[in-house]
């Protein structure tokens, strides 16, 4: 086993000038992304680095410079322990000519290490389950590496939760800091070490940070132990901060004060989550000594799970060629995450929003590429014949509407009203949203809602959400007669056909969902703040509250009806229940 700052590399020397062939051969030969520095030791010489290798001397490193950031694919769900599914997802790196697979789970850490002397319950079958992963992992990376497709694994930094509790229950009765340290120093040191030897294929590790607890040890005693054992063996650490509260950036740039250099740090491009529209994520400016990677959420917590359109690739790419501009050489990988863990089931790939995962290979190979070319690729793959003008300026305009359309719905003037795509539970809930989050960007600034001291302001504001809501209505209603009038004239598969329509039939009603949820919202807001005095009326709250109620019903009988026909997990991003729970909250004093 190599120790801390030692390392095997393979380097590639070539005489200058390196020529665009010689770059072209080189990368079909070798694959992957490349690093440049110029060689000290011969004089003439270039050498060439892959960027899968860690080199031994930090000024070295510092040195490096990424000629084409990594392309990779972030898998979080469960399928992950399905091989036809990951077999499928390889095969779309290969065409995409993605490099790199993120395997993630929460508590992946947990279920991959050897379970305590102190478990004493199911030890035999804990066992058994982490030498099936283990087995799993290594079979993946051997099939991978036939195709220069790197695998990263990654996980909480502390994984709390019960996988860890099952195969430690000591863990359970640490009261202090000091016993804490030592858990995790043994947890790090020992445990996930041990684990890691297994995987000698992979390239590194990417954790994660919970929020810190009462009575447990600090980052900057706990995490130098992980940084060692993973430079020990080899492999590159990337930090991350998922949390989407304001404490965040804070944590995220303590963490990384005690940690060396050549730590990586993965970045959201946007900083609460990948909400269209919203600015790009500004620490992308600091932290000038790190190496970066950006993360764009193409699954869609923020924006539909997949369920509704959201064209996003003139964001994409706008949001990359800023970042590289002032990331310059420091960008070392862009991820798109396929899957969200808690909603397993769920698939980018197959969904009218596949386009933006192309769109980010393409732009990642190609930055000089439009948009619109993007798109135009994109779409004779779907429909599997080579596509008229016509035919792709109306597609093209169908998918840019759906971008302007979730940018209005589920939000008040820029100010979020949605929690993960789903209306809010609570009025108090809702009020805490519209609050915290706003968009901001360049060309978009927001002001406070419903001004308390301002009732003139209030009130224009709220017939500016009634031009805002009528304006997305108008979205949604159009786009679905537009899409229905295209597909009659257009040659598609029955499979992409009924996709199609599937989706722009959820856009109404999603569009009436959060139109009646922010005129209830903003009645309550307005009564609170300013009395019945100011154009809106108790008796208006009271039929507002009422056409939620009536909505809810509705929403139930359509999904009950298309039950067959639409994913389960449609029934949760219109859940009726949250309406009447809400529409219960919004009458309350």
């Amino acid at each position: 086993m190599a120790g801390i700052g030692t390392v095997s590399t393979c380097w590639v020397y070539a005489v200058v000038p390196w020529t665009p062939e010689d770059e072209r051969q080189c990368y079909q030969r070798l694959g992957s992304a490349w690093l440049l520095r110029s060689d000290s030791k011969y004089p003439g010489l270039t050498r060439r680095h892959h960027v899968g290798t860690l080199v031994s001397n930090t000024d070295e490193r510092d040195e490096m410079y990424a000629l084409t950031p990594l392309r990779l694919l972030e898998v979080n769900s469960s399928l992950i322990w399905d091989w036809p599914y990951l077999q499928q997802i390889i095969s779309l790196m290969k065409r995409d000519s993605f490099n790199g697979l993120v395997i993630h789970q929460q508590d992946l850490f947990a279920l991959l290490v050897n379970p305590s002397a102190y478990c004493l319950h199911g030890k035999d079958n804990l066992l058994c389950e982490r030498q099936e992963k283990l087995l799993y992992i290594q079979r993946l990376c051997r099939y991978c590496n036939m195709s220069n497709i790197g695998i990263w694994l990654q996980g909480e930094a502390f994984p709390f939760g019960g996988k860890l509790q099952e195969k430690y229950p000591e863990y359970a009765l640490i009261e202090n800091s000091n016993a804490d340290e030592i858990f995790w120093k043994n947890f790090y040191q020992k445990e996930l070490a041990e684990t890691l030897c297994q995987l000698p294929a992979i390239d590194g590790v990417i954790i994660t940070l919970p929020r810190h607890l009462p009575y447990r040890a600090n980052w900057s005693s706990t995490l130098p132990y992980l940084y060692q054992t993973l430079r020990s063996l080899g492999k590159k650490m990337v930090l991350r901060d998922y949390m989407d509260d304001e404490a965040a950036p804070w944590q995220l740039l303590s963490a990384l004060q005690v940690l060396p250099k050549d730590v990586r740090v993965s970045l959201k491009a946007v900083p609460a989550g990948y909400r269209p529209g919203f600015a790009t994520n500004p620490l992308f400016m600091q932290l000038e000594d790190r190496i970066k990677w950006i993360e764009f959420d193409l699954w869609g917590l923020e924006y539909g799970w997949t369920l509704l359109p959201c064209y996003l690739l003139e964001e994409i790419q706008g949001r990359l060629s800023w970042v590289e501009n002032v990331t310059g050489d420091r960008l070392e990988a862009v991820t798109g995450r396929l899957s969200w863990e808690w909603i397993s089931n769920s698939s980018l790939i197959n969904s009218v929003n596949s386009i933006n995962l192309h769109g980010l290979a393409m732009f990642g190979r190609e930055m000089g590429m439009s948009e619109k070319q993007a798109f135009h690729c994109w779409l004779t793959d779907m429909l599997g014949h080579k596509v008229e003008k016509t035919e792709l300026d109306a597609f093209h305009q169908l998918y840019i509407s759906s971008h302007e359309w979730m940018k209005k719905t589920p939000y008040i003037l820029g100010h979020v009203l949605h929690h993960y795509s789903q209306v809010p539970k609570t009025f108090s809930q809702a009020v805490k949203q519209l609050q915290l989050h706003s968009r901001r960007s360049d060309d978009f600034a927001v002001s406070a809602l419903f001004p308390p001291d301002d009732p003139a302001t209030g009130n224009e504001q709220y017939q500016l959400l009634l031009l805002e809501k009528q304006r997305a209505l108008f979205l949604a209603q159009h786009t679905r007669s537009q899409l229905h009038f295209m597909l009659q004239h257009t040659h598609i598969s029955e499979e992409n056909r009924n996709l199609f329509k599937r989706v722009w039939e959820r856009v109404p009603w999603y569009t009436t969902l959060f139109d009646d949820v922010a005129k209830g919202v903003a009645m309550k807001l307005m009564l609170e703040r300013y009395g019945s005095l100011n154009g809106v009326s108790h008796v208006e709250l009271t039929r507002q509250i009422n056409q939620l109620r009536q909505l809810a019903n509705r929403l139930g009988e359509w999904l009950d009806k298309e039950e067959q026909q639409q994913p389960h997990y449609l029934a949760m991003l219109f859940d009726p229940a949250r309406l009447l729970t809400l529409a219960e909250s919004l009458e309350q004093d």
